[in-house]
């Protein structure tokens, strides 16, 4: 049975993710798991519920750890009520270390998060630790950026540079616009540094589509300086619910120096992003 990992940091973007998750799961008829991470100063503690600091110091630090622990009791009540299993963690130390972990602890099958987080002692769950989560999580990652409903997706904008390697994405791409009931919008960005004539673009898009058996889906080209503005430029003219992409997850100096597409994308858009792992 696939489960489905929310961050939770008590955020206005946090509540949103686990709305759409809980609507998400009708579908996936799978199981939902929230998880949230306490980041706190070495000496605090040694795991979690175990305090090693003294006094009174160490009398609100458990409080806080008390109430944390009963506020995350209570957003579990909300897909639970709406008849869904769930199961809530708690954890200390590094939020990206930590929920890496339980992906592959749980074996997720999704990933659901908000583009933002809470701020002071609460875990911070934005940033670097939501482009690392793209960048790394070998399960589907889907990024909500506002109040999102499934009943308003009528399409899905895959943004592809139409590469071999992109018909993974492509076999992706289809599994999730047959469980949502999706129109596919497919579009590949012309930019000054990959300029193609429109013909070749087209015939380069027809091929695509054809050898990836695709269904329900229009194709498009646009012209942009840059794919990640042409990418939403494009999903925002078609009234796009989801934009679909894949991500090499670059690492390192490769990230450093070449960047993220998929991560600009993330960071820019307002529409929910859908990220697979392109596999090496």
């Amino acid at each position: 049975m696939k489960k489905i990992i929310v961050p939770i940091d008590f955020s206005e973007e946090a509540s949103h993710a686990l709305n759409f998750a809980i609507e998400f799961n009708e579908r996936v008829k799978g199981e939902i798991v929230l998880v949230h991470v306490v980041e706190m100063p070495v000496g605090h503690l040694s795991f979690m519920g175990e305090v090693n600091t003294s006094g009174m110091e160490s009398f609100y630090t458990g409080e806080y750890l008390k109430a944390t622990h009963n506020k995350l009791d209570e957003w579990a009540k909300r897909p639970k009520d709406a008849g869904h299993k769930v199961h809530v963690h708690m954890k200390s130390g590094n939020a990206f270390t930590n929920i890496s972990k339980l992906i592959a602890e749980e074996n997720a099958g999704w990933i659901i998060m908000g583009s933002k987080g809470a701020s002071g002692i609460r875990e911070v769950f934005i940033g670097s630790n939501a482009e690392r989560m793209i960048r790394h999580a070998e399960c589907p990652v889907i990024i909500i950026k506002g109040e999102t409903h499934l009943k308003d997706m009528k399409s899905m904008a895959f943004a592809s540079d139409l590469s071999a390697e992109q018909d993974l994405i492509a076999y992706k791409a289809k599994e999730i616009q047959e469980l949502l009931g999706l129109n596919m919008h497919v579009v590949k960005v012309k930019t000054p540094y990959n300029w193609l004539e429109e013909v070749q673009v087209k015939k380069r898009l027809e091929q695509f589509a054809e050898r990836n058996h695709l269904k329900d889906y229009s194709i498009s080209t646009v012209e942009a300086e840059f794919v990640d503005e042409g990418a939403v430029q494009f999903a925002n003219e078609v009234n796009a619910g989801l934009i679909v992409m894949g991500t090499h997850g670059k690492k390192g100096i490769a990230h450093l120096i070449g960047g993220s597409i998929t991560e600009d994308v993330v960071n820019e858009s307002k529409i929910p992003i859908l990220v697979y792992k392109i596999l090496a």
